[in-house]
């Protein structure tokens, strides 16, 4: 059973909602307050009818967003999360490389 890192959740929950403001994405989840969604991405897990919510959204899975499992992702923030991943990495090996 994967372990969940509430910390790993809320980046998850930031990659779905993309480049809408926390307030867009508030009002696109029906969630009364903004500080909820900065609550959420600094680690505080939502309730389950929210992370439905939030996974319905994302096209991703329940499973995904807490736990990071690959196979649980049905859309891009799966994706965008991976490309960014990527790079981060590629640029730390590059530096690396420079390095020598």
């Amino acid at each position: 059973m994967e372990k969940v890192s509430p910390i790993k959740v809320g980046e998850r929950i930031r990659a779905v909602r993309g480049k809408q403001t926390q307030t867009e994405f508030a009002n696109v989840l029906g969630v009364k307050k903004q500080n909820y969604i900065s609550r959420y991405e600094r680690g505080r897990i939502p309730s389950p009818e929210l992370l439905v919510r939030i996974a319905d959204i994302g096209r991703v899975t329940t499973d995904w967003l807490l736990t990071g499992k690959k196979g649980g992702a049905r859309g891009s923030a799966l994706t965008q999360q991976n490309r960014s991943t990527k790079t981060t990495k590629q640029s730390k090996k590059k530096k690396t490389q420079s390095r020598k």
